[in-house]
């Protein structure tokens, strides 16, 4: 094999070692964009138990559905993360709600907003910004609730994005990130099939090149699953209680992931090299001319 084909090889093979193992980090924090993570955390830790909505500001005024704490939480959790993933095109955070509550909620925030400095603008587009010392609470509620296009239901539903303010800059840059993440992981796993298919054809030996740099990239990531299991339960959220039992069940589902495709490509990795043995072998264009003489 001449010297430019060997560097070329060389440096396909390293891409594709990069590729699987950044790959392998983002295949295991994907399962964090879906909801059965959180819900199965949050069950196992009792977690559910010690929520309480009057603890959570405005919460007063939800009205707890059939299935409890669990239902409410984890229909808010799966449509907040359908958002973010790009499957929904709007943040649906609808529930039941008592609307007198509701509306002493809103007058509550409205008394609390700082009053306005001489010519300063009470809104800053529709987003309130201070309220008018001429102005009580209740009429500065109603031009917060025109501007926001946003009516206090008599009974029913309402959406708390639209209550909370949901729905802005901040959200939309999340959910981008997450669109983009995994667009970046689909990338990745195309680029893995591309420096694969390069390799069988650059290599006389077809798979055992790409058969190393499997088992190359299963190992790199084993070992970082091991490292971060060394430290991580010692390092993150040393609280009591809940918090620090989702907290380790969340990692604990990480590196298992972690774990699971270290073993998965390192397997392959094992395949593609005794397969290299069974696969005829390209000839050498060398060999094809000796041959012919």
């Amino acid at each position: 094999m001449s010297a430019g084909k060997n560097f070329l090889l060389v440096f396909v093979s390293v891409l594709l070692v990069l590729s699987l193992f950044s790959l392998g980090i983002l295949w295991s924090f994907h399962i964090f964009i879906y909801p059965q993570v959180y819900e199965k955390a949050l069950a196992e830790s009792g977690a559910y138990n010690s929520i309480n909505l009057t603890d959570v500001p405005g919460g007063s005024f939800i009205k707890i559905p059939n299935g409890g704490i669990p239902a409410l939480v984890d229909g808010l959790l799966e449509n907040t993360l359908s958002y973010l993933r790009g499957d929904s095109s709007t943040l649906n955070l609808t529930l039941e709600v008592d609307s007198g509550k509701l509306n002493k909620f809103f007058l509550d925030s409205a008394s609390n907003f700082r009053i306005c400095s001489p010519g300063e603008n009470p809104f800053n587009a529709s987003e309130p910004n201070c309220r008018p010392s001429d102005i009580n609470a209740s009429d500065y509620l109603n031009q917060v609730l025109e501007k926001k296009n946003f009516t206090i239901p008599d009974g029913g539903k309402v959406n708390l994005a639209d209550v909370f303010g949901l729905k802005n800059s901040d959200t939309a840059k999340i959910r981008n990130y997450v669109v983009n993440y995994q667009y970046l992981m689909y990338g990745i796993f195309f680029l893995v099939l591309i420096f694969s298919v390069l390799i069988f054809f650059i290599s006389d030996s077809r798979t055992r090149w790409s058969g190393i740099d499997f088992f190359l990239s299963g190992v790199l990531v084993f070992l970082i699953s091991s490292l971060i299991s060394s430290f991580a339960f010692n390092a993150v959220l040393k609280e009591i209680g809940f918090v620090q039992k989702i907290a380790g069940e969340l990692i604990g589902v990480f590196l298992s992931r972690l774990k699971t495709y270290s073993f998965v490509v390192g397997g392959i990795g094992i395949i593609g090299f005794i397969l290299s043995f069974f696969i005829k072998k390209k000839i050498p264009e060398e060999k094809k001319k000796n041959k012919k003489v």
